[in-house]
């Protein structure tokens, strides 16, 4: 299915074709000592030659700033057009540009806070408008003068990206080095300098031990002995910053002291780790040449994809989908609008792409009445920022299927009048057409996920009052915990805006419009007993405490009747940072929409990212076969889990800041099953990012049969103040291939793009089977 083109969708970054040409077949040529990018674009192009673009601030304010494209093609410079503009900036110190390749996707329309806020100022043009989205939530938002200049721009870029991320998929290797290049050359004159190698090093997170030994490297790297190096010298002199001492020991016992293997050597290689005869063909034809694999493409293939972590069948789509949607865990997100705190952040509808675009297949909406007679969505009754539900519905429906084809469920946390719950009914009912899943009389079996491909299915409260009041009540289930997990408490703790005066507490009842679409119907839950009468669609949601509470003293009825019914867990009201609970707690019970703070880089949004990382990233997972059966017992087989990390190759630094520290990494493995949760630590290697070494090895013993086993590997920077979050790695233990793996880590939100598209760990996993034991379902 096509992802929708309308105003409101988000344009991922997606391959596009490309010609690109370059001398031995390179996907950069160097000509003249001047190196120029092979993709070509018309010189007269607006965005070469620059134009002057309306700039939206974080305050809702605009600023008039002259934009282009470098020469190039690899970054998006800007400059101010005034001289107090110019003052302001070079004040601030505020940076004047960014890496096309950092860019994580392209958003039409009035979709971020900064663009709501200025939309709530004075309406804005739709067709005008568009963001750069990104890592960790960072934007850039335009707002073009007319629908030409708009098409230039949005088009423009776009295509350019598009075409970046191809010619960097063709030959990464040689990307890498180019970005590096770039960036390096501050004088643009096709040469380094030795000074500017000097900042290489720093850029690339690597601090020499001493000057000679850097003039040591920059002397054997320049052939020519003119005191700079061209870009086939830099590449030499990289090869020796980047050494892999842990490579050598694999290719020289095989090399037999030459400076290749043979295909023979290479072949038996590939088959002690682990690659089946059809692979180790297709390798060999990509990493030889005449039938030798030089150390350089020995390189290359351990960092290919060819050698990922994963079981290639098991992060494809290969689960039977054919099963209830009971039987499935699925990605949730809670207060999806949110992109901070639970009492002062702003919200969007940027969060609703991005959540989507991530495969989160439930998200949630909180609904108010708005001054103007049209639902609003905002967290009630706090300082967050208010945004248009029609708009949030309409980039559900722009971005739902775009990487997943299996059903969204939209949860709706009601306190609207029951007029204007008649307009969200009618919206939605426009909006989602035939798309939206409306419950089946005569069926009393819950649909399966492939039965339900592109539909919507919404959950709401059945016939129950709605409480215009009250601001998280999530009041399907009983009144335990609400006391201590409501918001609104603390949220009055808080100065709030004069025309901010408390509603009067309310209720309305359910507007049978806006019921009569609700597939999902939330009741209250009074006991396991009670809930054997539910109709198949019937559910409830628990709070934190709740399922902590069931999960200790009822778990096996949880299970039970999470085998056939939904439910959906939340986090604590007391969590006003957003931060999230483990969500194992609710995957142990069976729970399927354990609802996640998606804003929130934390352990458990990694577990998270783990768990959905397998069976295609659709959002969907089945649950394991002990929670699919009526209860009993069964064998459960005990495994030895063995993990080495040897090094660490082109970390960044923290959230893919280009200034700062060098930093001083270490890792964190941490293996979270049922109930269980184990650490261990590496030591800290000082003042190296581009190839730490640690050769540090961690074992684990697991039992097979647990709701999930994910195991995570966390790089933290270390500091005196308090370390930070390089990037992570979360592999559920069922897909992970033994042997000599490359491990690629993502930045906390979970993207892949700039500095962390090359970010990597070299890791060695093995798996032993120690003994069964008797387990009860």
């Amino acid at each position: 299915m096509e992802a929708p083109t309308d105003e409101k969708g988000g344009d991922e970054i997606m391959p596009a074709p490309i010609s690109i040409k370059g001398t031995k077949g390179q996907l950069f040529k160097e000509k003249s000592k001047k190196l120029k990018c092979c993709v070509q674009y018309p010189s007269d192009e607006p965005l070469l030659k620059g134009e002057v673009l309306k700039k939206v601030s974080r305050g809702g304010q605009t600023a008039t700033r002259k934009y282009f494209v470098t020469p190039d093609l690899f970054c998006l410079k800007w400059e101010a057009t005034g001289k107090l503009s110019m003052l302001k900036d070079k004040i601030r110190r505020n940076p004047n540009t960014i890496d096309l390749a950092s860019i994580v996707r392209l958003q039409s329309g009035v979709t971020t806070a900064k663009l709501h806020r200025m939309d709530s100022k004075t309406s804005l043009a739709r067709g005008r408008c568009f963001s750069i989205i990104l890592a960790f939530g960072k934007t850039i938002d335009f707002i073009c003068s007319d629908d030409e200049q708009y098409g230039r721009w949005y088009n423009g870029l776009l295509s350019l990206v598009n075409r970046l991320r191809t010619a960097r998929l063709q030959d990464p290797e040689k990307a890498f080095l180019y970005q590096i290049w770039i960036h390096g050359d501050v004088n643009h004159d096709g040469m380094l300098s030795r000074s500017e190698v000097e900042k290489v090093t720093h850029t690339l997170n690597h601090a020499l031990k001493s000057k000679p030994e850097l003039r040591r490297m920059f002397s054997d790297s320049d052939m020519d002995h003119d005191g700079e190096l061209d870009f086939d010298e830099y590449c030499n002199l990289m090869i020796q910053l980047r050494h892999r001492p842990e490579l050598d020991t694999l290719f020289d016992p095989r090399a037999n002291g030459k400076s290749f293997l043979t295909s023979e050597a290479f072949s038996a290689f590939l088959t002690w780790n682990g690659h089946s005869s059809d692979e180790i063909q297709t390798i060999l034809e990509s990493f030889t040449v005449d039938d030798q694999c030089t150390r350089p493409l020995f390189r290359r293939y351990i960092a290919s994809s060819w050698n990922s972590w994963a079981k290639p069948a098991m992060l494809a789509l290969h689960q039977d989908m054919t099963m209830p949607i009971s039987h499935y865990f699925i990605a949730s997100s809670h207060n999806t609008y949110l992109e901070g705190d639970q009492l002062q952040s702003n919200s969007s509808v940027n969060m609703y792409i991005s959540a989507l675009l991530r495969s989160c297949r439930c998200v949630e909406i909180d609904c108010w009445d708005g001054d103007d007679g049209q639902p609003i969505v905002y967290h009630g009754r706090t300082l967050t920022t208010k945004i248009k539900f029609f708009d949030v519905i309409k980039a559900i429906q722009a971005n739902a299927f775009v990487t997943s084809p299996y059903p969204v469920v939209i949860s709706l946390e009601n306190h609207c009048s029951e007029a204007q719950q008649v307009i969200m009914a009618d919206m939605m009912v426009l909006t989602f057409g035939d798309q939206l899943h409306i419950q089946d009389p005569e069926n009393d079996v819950l649909p399966s996920p492939e039965s339900l491909k592109y539909k919507f299915l919404l959950k709401g409260k059945q016939g129950a009052q709605v409480d215009e009041k009250a601001g998280d009540s999530e009041s399907d289930e009983d009144d335990e915990g609400k006391d201590n997990d409501s918001p609104s408490k603390k949220s009055e703790e808080i100065k709030r805006r004069p025309s901010q005066a408390l509603p009067v507490k309310k209720k309305s009842s359910v507007a049978p419009e806006l019921a009569a679409i609700c597939y999902f119907k939330g009741v209250h839950f009074h006991d396991f007993e009670a809930s054997k009468s539910w109709q198949c669609n019937q559910m409830s949601s628990f709070s934190e405490s709740k399922t902590k509470k069931l999960a200790t003293d009822q778990k096996l009825a949880f299970v039970e009747l999470n085998r056939k019914h939904v439910s959906r867990i939340y986090p604590s009201g007391m969590r006003v940072d957003s931060s999230n609970y483990n969500p194992l707690l609710g995957w142990t019970t069976g729970s399927q929409l354990v609802a996640l703070n998606y804003q929130t880089s934390d352990l458990p949004m990694r577990l998270n990212h783990g768990m959905f990382s397998q069976n295609g990233n659709c959002g969907y997972v089945l649950k394991p076969p002990s929670m699919l059966s009526e209860i009993g017992t069964y064998r459960r087989a005990i495994q030895s889990v063995t993990v080495q990390v040897f090094s660490g190759q082109q970390l960044p630094k923290p959230q893919g800041e280009k200034k700062g520290e060098i930093i001083d990494p270490y890792v964190m493995l941490d293996l979270v099953s049922d109930g269980n949760s184990i650490q261990k630590k590496s030591q800290t290697i000082q003042d190296n990012g581009l190839n730490p070494n640690w050769n540090f090895e961690a074992k684990f013993d697991v039992g097979l049969e647990a709701a999930c086993h994910i195991l995570v590997l966390t790089v933290m920077d270390y500091d005196l103040d308090r370390d930070d979050l390089i990037g992570f790695a979360a592999l559920p233990l069922t897909c992970i291939r033994e042997g000599y793996r490359t491990v690629p880590l993502h930045a906390g939100d979970g993207s892949r793009t700039g500095p962390y598209e090359f970010a990597s760990l070299f890791c060695h996993f093995s798996f032993e089977e120690l003994h069964e034991e008797e387990g009860k379902a």
